[in-house]
């Protein structure tokens, strides 16, 4: 029988391989950074993408950089900072600007999306949503050492200041002040650090 840790040294020298054949998509990869195997990467605007050193994006993480969808045009960026951690399973996705400083922590299943399908309005709801324009209300700006929790949501326009903490399942849909930790549907401040 295979031992436990011989498999799990094969999945990181996968995850080396994977990361020096993608590293050539993307606009930067920086210095000791990993990308895991399956990580997607939508919209066309790879070069658009830029990861510093020392991060680490997981395995089935979709990086979606938008530069048209349907007959619009974007100028998308994503940038990541050095000595970040992407859990499993998250999604990023640009069509504007999304910046995340140095020292981030996800959980899994984590989305941060400076977009949307459309708006409010009741001549919008009879067009399917994938058929409806992307919109957004503004860049996503992430400071640094925040920590965001499994399953939370961060929505366009919203700036987070450093050293924030986002709990789990929790839906950011405005500012979140530095030194504080936000939760519920929508997130609100339940404790100042």
């Amino acid at each position: 029988m295979i031992p436990y840790s011989w498999c799990q040294r094969l999945g990181i020298y996968l995850d080396a391989l994977y990361s020096k054949w993608i590293r050539h998509y993307l606009g930067h990869l920086g210095h000791n950074s990993v990308v895991g195997r399956s990580c997607r990467l939508w919209g066309g605007g790879q070069k658009h993408i830029v990861i510093g050193d020392n991060t680490i994006i997981q395995r089935h993480t979709i990086l979606g950089c938008w530069t048209s969808y349907h007959e619009q045009s974007f100028s998308p960026s994503i940038t990541i900072g050095n000595h970040c951690n992407i859990g499993e399973y998250c999604h990023i996705t640009a069509i504007n600007k999304i910046v995340i400083g140095d020292g981030l922590l996800t959980g899994r299943f984590v989305l941060i999306s400076d977009n949307s399908h459309g708006g409010l309005s009741l001549e919008e709801a009879s067009i399917p949503p994938i058929s409806r324009k992307l919109v957004s209300k503004g860049a996503v700006i992430i400071g640094n050492h925040v920590w965001i929790g499994d399953k939370a949501t961060i929505l366009a326009g919203v700036h987070i200041g450093d050293n924030a903490i986002i709990a789990a399942n929790a839906v950011v849909t405005s500012d979140v002040p530095a030194n504080s930790m936000v939760a519920g549907v929508p997130a609100r401040i339940i404790k100042t650090l």
